[in-house]
């Protein structure tokens, strides 16, 4: 057999474990040398030791992860309160949102209903006024022949006037020679 020997195994350490080892002692403490290789890590012997979290005192014996756990649970609550916050003003909203989308749904149909009852509407209306304007051509047409036919009578009226003189004349003459016998 060989006098080799055999490489010992490297024990795998915890977070925990590195991260005390990683402590810096605050230089100036008692039993504290300021270097982290040195640095005794029994928190008995240094009042603080500084930690990439913060310092250690009494108050936080216990370890890195019960300090980090606290401090997810804060972060945790905190957010938890945070999302309640939020939550009391967003479902609101969302749901003052959609009932506003869904109005403004209803009033753009209505809106797009109105317009097309007013372009059929208007359609009519078209047809209608070129009605009228067939009857106004129509009537312009019979004024014509009503402004016509009333030259022809005032032609007329002329004509018989003239006549009806000329029966007074032809009438009135005999009848005043007439008129000079009678005694009434």
């Amino acid at each position: 057999m060989s006098n080799e020997k055999k490489p010992e195994k490297k024990k795998i350490k915890s977070v925990r474990d590195i991260i005390i080892e990683s402590i810096e002692c605050e230089p100036g403490t008692v039993g504290c040398t300021g270097d982290p290789d040195t640095c005794p890590n029994d928190p008995r012997i240094c009042d603080k030791k500084l930690s990439m979290f913060g310092y250690y005192d009494d108050t936080i014996k216990d370890s890195v992860e019960h300090v980090l756990s606290q401090s997810m649970d804060d972060l945790t609550k905190t957010f938890t309160a945070s999302a309640r916050r939020w939550e009391m003003i967003v479902y609101p909203s969302m749901f003052a949102f959609i009932l506003l989308a869904t109005y403004g749904f209803f009033l753009i149909y209505s809106l797009t209903q109105d317009v097309g009852s007013i372009a059929t509407e208007m359609k009519s209306i078209n047809g209608t006024m070129q009605s009228v304007v067939v009857n106004m051509q129509a009537q312009t047409m019979g004024i014509q022949e009503m402004n016509a036919h009333a030259t022809e009578m005032t032609l007329a009226m002329r004509q018989m006037s003239h006549d009806m003189a000329v029966i007074n004349n032809s009438v009135s003459r005999p009848m005043q020679f007439m008129n000079s016998f009678t005694p009434w």
